[in-house]
């Protein structure tokens, strides 16, 4: 008897292995690009894959303090879109749009190369945090690749530069409100 449940035990978890190993090439559709095809003969209307999902690819924030710091999000992302989410001490509270150039986004993404971004610690200072400091956190997406710095205090030069070059693009953006609010 110990031996049939033996063999029976193995035949079930052979059965599950083998069944949790399939492997399915669907696509999801989102993830899939733009194609049209030419109509064939007899006038059918071309065939339209559905677009890929915007992501984002810059992130800037200003996080609160115990006093009057501006508190504040924006988001850029690959299809121009911009969004810019005001909390505290900011003129734009709430949320807004706005519409960021291929061209802009393309010069980011040389700044990220050129201060070496993926370099940089995850947070500064690397040793210790103090909960009264607002703190600025940048995120860049390259293809696969996301990179997040916190920086409360004592970044590298280079850091602090990029995040002021971020809140100059920000700044001369025409920011309108958003049907969000």
């Amino acid at each position: 008897m110990k031996l049939y449940l033996l063999a029976m035990l193995g035949l079930v978890a052979i059965v599950v292995l083998v069944a949790c190993n399939r492997k399915t090439a669907v696509p999801a559709a989102a993830d899939t690009a733009p194609i049209t095809e030419e109509p064939k003969s007899g006038g059918s209307k071309p065939i339209e894959m559905p677009k890929e999902k915007a992501h984002q690819v810059v992130g800037f924030q200003k996080t609160a303090c115990f006093g009057k710091c501006p508190a504040y999000q924006v988001k850029f992302y690959n299809d121009g879109k911009a969004t810019w989410y005001g909390q505290f001490n900011v003129e734009r509270m709430g949320w807004h749009e706005a519409t960021v150039s291929k061209d802009v986004l393309t010069a980011i993404k040389q700044k990220v190369s050129e201060i070496r971004y993926l370099d940089f610690a995850q947070q500064y200072p690397t040793n210790n945090r103090v909960a009264d400091l607002p703190s600025t956190v940048t995120y860049i997406r390259i293809g696969d690749i996301e990179k997040m710095v916190v920086n409360t205090y004592q970044a590298p030069a280079e850091l602090e530069a990029f995040e002021e070059y971020l809140e100059g693009i920000i700044n001369g953006l025409a920011w309108k409100r958003s049907q969000k609010d």
